[in-house]
């Protein structure tokens, strides 16, 4: 009898415990895609200085301010402002990012930029001190011939951290 009531209460506590368990992994996804969203809004609004303060170690370590900037405003001068942006995947990597040590989220948006048409913007955060912050971002063109279809979640490894990376021509705009 007694360890029935001893194994009722360990059902009791597990399953009181697990509603919480489900929502602490629904949260942390929840508060990527919120910090995800907050640091494309700088990059937006072209604080790239701000974007860069809210970045990662990693990506302080791999890329200096002054060449975060230059690439950021060099792309984002190119494809014009956002014109729509949909988020359609989000890759939890828990053991690490090209290279890097730590837990990541890769967010993955369908975007499209007034000078560009369609695109597919990737944003990579790094879980640290207990919050996301940006660890990369990409935004590249989608071919016509994929324009239509959900963009794969695999990165390339050009985050802005190649010293070549060259931003491709938008498509030329109609007055």
């Amino acid at each position: 009898m007694k360890h029935a009531l001893l194994l009722a209460g360990i059902c009791c506590f597990l399953i009181a415990a697990m509603p919480h368990t489900f929502a602490s992994g629904e949260d942390k996804v929840g508060q990527a895609i919120a910090a995800s969203q907050a640091w494309m809004a700088q990059i937006d609004a072209g604080k790239y200085d701000e974007s860069y303060d809210a970045g990662c170690g990693a990506m302080h370590d791999k890329v200096p301010q002054d060449r975060w900037t230059l690439v950021l405003k060099s792309i984002r001068g190119l494809y014009g402002p956002v014109v729509s942006r949909t988020q359609v995947s989000h890759v939890y990597k828990p053991d690490g990012y090209e290279g890097s040590e730590g837990e990541f989220m890769v967010v993955t948006y369908e975007s499209s930029f007034k000078k560009l048409g369609p695109a597919t913007e990737t944003i990579v955060l790094k879980w640290e001190d207990g919050k996301w912050l940006g660890a990369g971002y990409n935004a590249n063109p989608k071919s016509s011939a994929d324009a239509s279809s959900v963009p794969s979640p695999v990165i390339s490894s050009e985050v802005h951290t190649d010293a070549n990376v060259t931003p491709p021509t938008p498509k030329s705009q109609n007055p």
